[in-house]
């Protein structure tokens, strides 16, 4: 069963002050007790800086706590610093997140849902080591550009073996290169409503048999 303090006690646990200098978790407050030394308590996750004015909670044993920040010093030109446990865990049915502008910094980051997804006016992903893996991969562009070092759509060498492969492009494709070799085991077929081959110099057809019409 909880019990109600004495009003005459209520100002001798309670006093407001303002940040002279912080420590890590350390704070010293000058106010109505005077220059406090106090400590910061997990329940004030914002971080107090100089000159803000903060609530000071003092016990019977001896010791200060800062129980929050009750105003920003007008001229603070730092951003302000959420300081949460080691480990902290935020769990809600749903969470929304808004701000002009955000940042990510990490030394490992990890996403995970059952469906994620990621949309922007301009995405970019720069990474030193990419590595994607997945049973099913659903690609839809109208224009693609892709480069890289190693292995890409601009490379100096591609290799792929396929069991099937069947591509579809509804506009126009297009392909140009230096040279051009195309080596089929057993037939080739070109339909089209109008097709047109031309050489500047030579077209050579060689055939046991040609047959044309």
């Amino acid at each position: 069963m909880g019990h109600a303090l004495p009003l005459h006690g209520v100002d001798n646990l309670f006093s407001s002050g303002t940040v002279r200098s912080t420590e890590g978790d350390a704070v010293l407050v000058a106010g109505k007790a005077g220059m406090v030394r106090a400590q910061r308590a997990a329940s004030c996750l914002l971080a107090p800086q100089p000159r803000d004015m903060v609530l000071l909670a003092l016990l019977d044993d001896g010791t200060a706590w800062v129980l929050a920040v009750l105003r920003r010093h007008a001229d603070a030109d730092t951003a302000a610093e959420l300081r949460l446990p080691e480990r902290t865990a935020l769990r809600a049915r749903e969470l929304d997140i808004r701000a002009d502008g955000a940042r990510l910094a990490a030394e490992r980051l990890d996403l995970r849902g059952e469906s994620l997804n990621l949309a922007g006016e301009a995405v970019g992903i720069t990474s030193r080591l990419l590595t994607m893996g997945g049973q099913m991969l659903f690609q839809g562009f109208s224009v693609m550009r892709t480069l890289a070092r190693s292995l890409g759509e601009k490379a100096a060498r591609r290799t792929g073996r396929y069991g099937a492969l069947d591509e579809k492009v509804d506009g126009l494709a297009r392909r140009a290169a230096g040279r051009a070799q195309t080596a089929v085991e057993t037939s080739w077929r070109l339909r089209a409503e109008n097709a047109d081959m031309r050489a500047e110099k030579l077209v050579d057809i060689d055939a046991d048999r040609i047959k044309v019409g």
